[in-house]
């Protein structure tokens, strides 16, 4: 570790189909790994980080900061990022920011194509059937992360196929660029868009379907620029939990009355913990 150096850095992300471990220091990377198994994420990630460790001669407690991928995406992913963190800050002396998932995309797709000042991106990532989270972004450049300009939202494919044709009619020569799982896992509903496609009025659509997951740059971008403070991350979950939404009905499976069980479910989520553990 240098004299100067800004500290060793954890990045961790496993919101969508794989995980990534990434080791900094001083934004230089001494390890990256993605693993393409996201149903064996939660076996695969503290045996990954023992590894890491002992190949690159560091303890978990050698961290200073930690920066993990909050949402939106997996809710089995997400908490296992979270929670990992939660960990390694109680055992150590790192500090934890959270990163935006969505943003993790649109910035991988700003240094793909070198995207310059106010170039136009939407990000639409897989939510369940027939759902996608979808955020348009503006880049800055590919020295800062890509901007939101709204909110994330949840909406059917093809109201997101609404939204984005919409905007390239607005934003005249601009080109608007497209990526995430959405495009992927809704062919059908995209299965128009060519590689540079145009709409009626001659605004062009560039549909980016191979950029699936952040790149290892675009996370670093991201993780360089956090806010990162001693307290534990809240998670960005945008879709209804499905076991939250179908509660009534295994209630009433196991005897119980499903306006009863929801309400001491709401209970239980709004409840003060009563420790940190």
């Amino acid at each position: 570790m240098s004299i100067r150096s800004t500290g060793l850095e954890l990045i961790l992300n496993a919101a969508e189909g794989v995980l990534q471990i990434v080791v900094t220091d001083d934004e230089a990377v001494l390890c990256a790994q993605e693993w393409r198994r996201a149903e064996r994420a939660t076996e695969i990630l503290a045996p990954a980080l023992r590894e890491i460790c002992t190949a690159l001669d560091l303890r978990l407690r050698d961290f200073r900061r930690i920066a993990c991928v909050r949402g939106p995406g997996s809710f089995t992913g997400i908490r296992l990022v979270l929670a990992t963190a939660a960990a390694l800050r109680r055992t150590g002396r790192a500090r934890l920011a959270g990163l935006d998932y969505m943003q993790a995309l649109a910035t991988s797709a700003v240094l793909e194509r070198q995207l310059l000042y106010n170039a136009r991106l939407w990000v639409l990532t897989h939510a369940r059937r027939n759902l996608v989270h979808c955020q348009p972004f503006v880049a800055y450049g590919p020295q800062i992360p890509a901007q939101p300009l709204q909110a994330v939202e949840l909406c059917p494919p093809a109201a997101a196929l609404q939204r984005i044709t919409a905007q390239a009619r607005e934003c005249d020569e601009l080109p608007v660029h497209v990526c995430g799982s959405g495009l992927t896992r809704n062919a059908a509903v995209f299965a128009h868009w060519g590689p540079d496609w145009r709409t009626d009025a001659a605004q062009t659509i560039r549909p980016m379907s191979g950029l699936i997951s952040p790149s290892v740059a675009a996370l670093c971008l991201l993780a360089r620029h956090g806010d990162y403070f001693p307290e534990d991350l809240e998670p960005l979950y945008v879709r209804p939990c499905d076991a939250v939404e179908n509660l009534p009905r295994l209630a009433e499976r196991q005897g119980l009355d499903s306006d009863n069980a929801a309400a001491t479910l709401d209970d239980l989520l709004k409840r003060a913990p009563q420790s940190e553990i």
